[in-house]
């Protein structure tokens, strides 16, 4: 009898355990990561610089830099990681930027993949503005960029204006009344139901 009770005890753990494992696997992953202090205070310390002239081929066949996109409008650099759900959790924010001011700012995502992923990204998410193929990272690192889901806005002439590691509510409003100001606008309303409170990043490069 206490042979049977040790097997039913057995049993009964294993059998917890995979439904442990089972909820990992089947959960959700998160949609960004913390913000350090140490991230904001790197991000901070670019404004001012020259944004990188390093250039990439995007998904529109042709060739863009940071630098050069910007040299008559602002410039708003998205970073995107191929496979990062933070990435896919952030999108749709700066798809409702673009067409709220896609006409007064050139819009660029850099992604960490090759052209026929960045391809497939843009297909995938119906993204209307060119996606750099930056496989080897050079362009991400040139912009300092350590996790998808930072966001560099560079001002008309090339300069970097604002450097963000994350998104969040507040940082897609502040980077939408930046935008209207340099285009000598009034803001565009932008929804942003469901971004992060806090500000939030997206997993390493």
């Amino acid at each position: 009898m206490p042979r049977l009770r040790s097997v039913w005890i057995s049993a009964s753990l294993a059998l917890a355990g995979v439904g442990v494992l089972a909820y990992a696997a089947l959960k959700p992953p998160s949609a960004y990561h913390p913000v350090t202090a140490a991230m904001n205070e790197a991000a901070g310390t670019m404004s001012g610089r020259p944004a990188t002239e390093l250039s990439a081929l995007a998904t529109d066949g042709k060739r863009h830099s940071p630098a050069f996109d910007a040299r008559d409008k602002p410039a708003v650099l998205v970073f995107i990681r191929d496979g990062c759900p933070c990435s896919e959790a952030a999108d749709p924010y700066f798809r409702r930027l673009y067409a709220a001011y896609g006409s007064d700012a050139a819009f660029l995502g850099i992604m960490d993949g090759d052209l026929d992923t960045a391809r497939d990204w843009a297909g995938r998410h119906g993204t209307p503005y060119p996606i750099l193929s930056d496989p080897d990272r050079r362009v991400i690192r040139a912009c300092q960029a350590e996790r998808s889901a930072y966001v560099m806005l560079v001002a008309s002439g090339g300069r970097i204006e604002a450097f963000w590691p994350g998104y969040s509510a507040a940082m897609l409003r502040e980077l939408g009344t930046r935008l209207a100001r340099m285009a000598g606008h009034s803001e565009v309303p932008l929804d942003v139901e469901g971004a992060p409170g806090e500000l939030g990043s997206g997993c390493r490069f």
